[in-house]
């Protein structure tokens, strides 16, 4: 039995355009105007009432100002959602990790210095110490084991334990870079803080974190999921549209890791999670202020991202929060905190969007503090403020390409037929065109603004995402003529400690094709530099003369796996 505790309410003062209402364990009524609320539901109007959906919530000085759902929570039950529909967090739940190491720390259980191999030793010792700061930064270069299972084969649907995991960290003979040289986002950071704690503390991290934090708010309906077969009251489904029309389900029924993610919770809960931010009733004095604290790069450089928030701006008002998904699942927090107030949006459908849904909640709402939308010049590239901007093929085709990012990653933008798509580590995502020079990822919350036209292609991209920004530029990968090319030399069996796993390169059907894990054969394309292009990334040739030894697997956030010949 998960333990109870008495919510106490208090009065709420008014704030601006913001209207209040009283929240009970029964539905509760908002006495929201009804232009405005009008105003507001439309922002979720193309939600289809018998389909997944999501559940609003407008926090406002430290009570819930606006709450509803749109859409279906279980569409085999036919459960609507509501306020209380408890939604997969995603990555929304690492500021949830973050607070509980804070809170370890403050207890004097750890520190944010320790080595990290005093509480997880099976990591290796690389070149540069890595600490407990660098993983709540993002700064470890630690590789991401999301990332990895893909390499190895393993399918997130799979049953895996912590230990599985642990293993296949431990496997790792080198990061991405040394700790603290860059940011790259890593889901392994936060998996393993929720590792450390429970080593620091002697109890899990839910138990820690329910203990600690969660029951004492008073959020005895989130659930930090660690057990795979638990009954979860008001559980959401997610959801993926299905061909000809309908869902299929996209739920991630096996996956219990913690730490990295894991948390699911409602908007009701939630209110109390985003009180605690101005109240510190838990945590205490200067609790909040750790937990804002950014991170910073060996070169001195302070990055947005503190720890499982990340700072940022909307329409001149400092903003701070986090987006997350997994598999169906899509959820954003985006607290405007000099204005008291919060938007949570949290869907259960993989184009959702709930980032661009929530700021525009946020127009309306805080509509007299926000900057007015900057006017476009004329010759500018004007943004349709009604919908996504259509540009003619050849006006497509100047975003088409590969694009090469400042930390290394690789990606591909293709046109098909009258839309752009971003393809990366084998997904494909559609992109919006919001301007002639500019696109959006809705589900990664990416934006990127492209510049400098040469021969009707743009070469360079400026990426904003979740805050962070940084550039990409256009690269060829050299093109493929496999009826002209010996691929003697380079096919083979290659073997990866690192990941357990053989990957054969061998001549097929058209050329070149790569053999991963589970017998899935992949074509590729041999560029230039001995670097062959395949859809979750890039293998990079290492050669003794001319002779091929092995080969480097570049993949998103894991990076320069080695994997070595054994058979040629």
């Amino acid at each position: 039995m998960r333990k109870s505790s008495r919510r106490c309410m208090r009065p709420l003062p008014l704030l601006g355009l913001v209207w209040f209402f009283s929240l009970s364990e029964a539905e509760a009524q908002s006495t929201l105007p009804p232009d405005v609320a009008e105003a507001v539901d439309a922002i979720f109007s193309d939600i289809d009432p018998g389909g997944p959906g999501c559940a609003l919530g407008v926090v406002a000085q430290q009570g819930l100002a606006y709450g509803k759902g749109y859409g279906m929570a279980n569409l085999d039950y036919g459960i609507p959602i509501t306020t209380r529909s408890n939604f997969y967090l995603g990555s929304v739940g690492k500021q949830f990790t973050a607070a509980a190491v804070v809170h370890a720390v403050r207890e004097g259980l750890l520190s944010l210095d320790d080595p990290i191999q005093r509480w997880v030793p099976e990591i290796p010792e690389y070149e540069n110490p890595t600490t407990v700061r660098h993983l709540i930064h993002h700064i470890s270069g630690i590789r991401d084991y999301l990332n990895l299972w893909g390499l190895a084969g393993i399918r997130s649907e799979d049953v895996n334990t912590d230990g599985e995991i642990l293993t296949l960290l431990a496997r790792q003979k080198a990061p991405n870079f040394p700790a603290g040289d860059r940011y790259l986002y890593s889901n392994s950071g936060y998996f393993l803080l929720g590792q450390i704690v429970e080593r620091a503390t002697g109890r899990t991290l839910r138990q820690y974190s329910e203990d600690e934090i969660l029951h004492p708010l008073g959020m005895t309906r989130t659930y930090v999921h660690d057990d795979r077969l638990e009954v979860m009251d008001q559980r959401v489904v997610g959801y993926q549209a299905a061909g000809e029309g309908g869902y299929r389900m996209a739920n991630p029924w096996n996956f219990d890791k913690v730490g990295s993610g894991g948390v699911f919770s409602s908007i009701e809960d939630l209110v109390h999670w985003d009180r605690n931010y101005y109240t510190e009733e838990v945590g205490g004095s200067g609790f909040t202020e750790q937990l804002r604290e950014r991170g910073v790069l060996n070169s001195g450089q302070a990055l947005p991202y503190a720890f499982g928030l990340s700072h940022g701006g909307y329409r001149g008002l400092s903003t701070i929060g986090h987006g997350g998904s997994l598999a169906g699942f899509r959820a954003d927090l985006l607290r405007f905190p000099e204005q008291e107030t919060t938007i949570l949006v949290l869907c259960n459908f993989p184009t959702a969007n709930p980032a661009g849904r929530g700021r525009q909640v946020a127009d309306l709402v805080l509509a007299g503090h926000l900057e007015p939308l900057p006017e476009t010049e004329p010759e500018e590239d004007p943004v349709d403020p009604e919908g996504p901007v259509e540009l003619t093929p050849d006006q497509m085709d100047a975003f088409v390409g590969h694009w090469r990012a400042s930390m290394g990653i690789e990606v591909e933008i293709r046109r098909e037929g009258d839309r752009l798509v971003f393809l990366q580590d084998g997904g494909r995502t559609p992109l919006s065109i919001v301007a002639r020079n500019r696109l959006r990822l809705a589900a990664a919350d990416i934006n990127m603004t492209t510049s400098r036209l040469r021969d009707g292609k743009f070469m360079f991209m400026n990426v904003v995402q979740r805050g962070q920004e940084f550039t990409a530029e256009r690269f060829e990968p050299g093109a493929e003529d496999a009826s002209a090319q010996d691929f003697s030399n380079v096919v083979g069996d290659f073997y990866s400690e690192e990941l357990d796993v053989t990957y054969r390169l061998f001549e097929g059907d058209g050329g070149l094709r790569l053999g991963v894990p589970g017998g899935q054969e992949v074509r590729v394309v041999v560029g230039n530099n001995d670097r062959i292009r395949v859809p979750f990334g890039t293998l990079v040739l290492e050669r003794n003369g001319d002779t091929v030894v092995g080969f480097t697997v570049d993949a998103g956030r894991a990076a320069g796996i080695q994997f070595v010949k054994v058979r040629g």
